[in-house]
C-alpha cells in the first residue's frame, strides 16, 4: 500500500515556506529599490539637468535673463519617487559644475542648495500637487547671489 501526499497540503506547505522569501523580492520604494533616472538630452536650460520624462508646468514657471543676470523658477512634474529624484540631482548637478552647499528633508520635502559662479540654485522635491500617485514635483529656482 502506497501513501500519497495530498496536493493541496503540499501546495500550502510550499507557500508557507516560500512566502517570506518571496515577500523580499517585491520592488522596494526608496533609493536602493528604484531604477536610476537618466538626464534628458533636451532640458529647458542647458546647465540645469532634467530627468527624462519630466515635463515643465507652464502655469507655475517663469524665467528671464539679461546680459549679466538670469532668474529661473521652473516647476516640473514626472513619474518617479522623491528619493530617486533627489539622488538624480545629487549626481547630475556636479556634472554641470554646480557645487552642493546644503540639503534638508522637512516633512517629506527635500531641498538641495547648489552654487556656481555668481548664481545660487535651490531645488525642492516633493509629492506632486496634482495628488496623482507616483508623481513627483520638482521646483528649481536659480537666482543671482545676493
Amino acid at each position: 500500500m502506497r501513501r500519497t501526499i495530498d496536493g493541496g497540503w503540499v501546495g500550502l506547505t510550499v507557500l508557507i515556506v516560500l512566502f517570506p522569501a518571496l515577500a523580499g523580492c517585491t520592488p522596494r520604494i526608496g533609493p536602493e529599490g528604484q531604477a536610476r533616472l537618466t538626464a534628458s538630452s533636451n532640458p529647458y536650460e542647458p546647465d540645469l539637468p532634467l530627468p527624462e520624462g519630466f515635463r515643465l508646468v507652464d502655469r507655475a514657471s517663469e524665467d528671464w535673463a539679461s546680459a549679466a543676470l538670469r532668474y529661473v523658477r521652473h516647476q516640473y512634474e514626472g513619474r518617479s519617487d522623491k528619493y530617486t529624484v533627489r539622488q538624480f540631482y545629487r549626481e547630475q548637478m556636479p556634472l554641470v559644475r554646480w557645487v552642493g552647499r546644503s540639503e534638508s528633508n522637512v516633512l517629506g520635502r527635500y531641498t538641495l542648495t547648489f552654487e556656481r559662479g555668481k548664481e545660487d540654485c535651490v531645488i525642492t522635491i516633493g509629492d506632486a500637487a496634482s495628488g496623482r500617485r507616483g508623481r513627483v514635483e520638482v521646483v528649481l529656482v536659480v537666482t543671482p547671489k545676493g
